[in-house]
């Protein structure tokens, strides 16, 4: 009987098995935070793209409002021109308040979770696609015609 060589080999399996799981879990870490990397990265560039859209907007909302605003005021007078173009950005307003879940909301929402959930909101939209064409091929169902006069 080898003792001594059970023991030993026993205690070669365990640092082999102990250093196995460390590399494990050391690939494991790097591999989140590579998914983190790649997740944040495509949220702040989502974000940002959509402060320059906004900044654009901004600017060419600004720049045609001064041309309203000289062409209004030639046509009615100052008094007029900025009277309509205040209605005009109160409208605006209003309008997008109103629908700010669907211009806004719903979009960065649905890109947020395609980006952080891809592969759940494939199953999800692959159900609803499933759903839908059920929807379409479901034959209307028939109605009795009926009255005094038919046999």
């Amino acid at each position: 009987m080898d003792i001594l060589g059970r023991f030993t080999r026993k205690s070669q399996r365990s640092a082999k098995t102990w250093k196995d799981t460390k590399t494990y879990f050391s690939q494991r870490y790097d591999l989140l935070k590579l998914e983190f990397l790649e997740k944040s990265t495509q949220l702040l560039s989502v974000i940002f793209s959509m402060l320059i859209v906004i900044v654009c907007g901004l600017v060419v909302l600004i720049y045609l409002s001064s041309a309203l605003i000289h062409w209004l005021t030639l046509a009615l007078g100052a008094g007029w021109a900025y009277t309509i173009l205040c209605a005009l950005f109160v409208a605006i307003i209003v309008f997008v308040l109103a629908k700010k879940d669907v211009l806004f909301v719903k979009p960065l929402i649905r890109k947020f979770s395609r980006i952080m959930y891809p592969e759940e909101v494939e199953e999800l939209e692959a159900e609803n696609v499933v759903k839908d064409a059920e929807v379409v091929a479901e034959p209307e169902p028939e109605t009795e015609k009926g009255g005094a006069n038919e046999q």
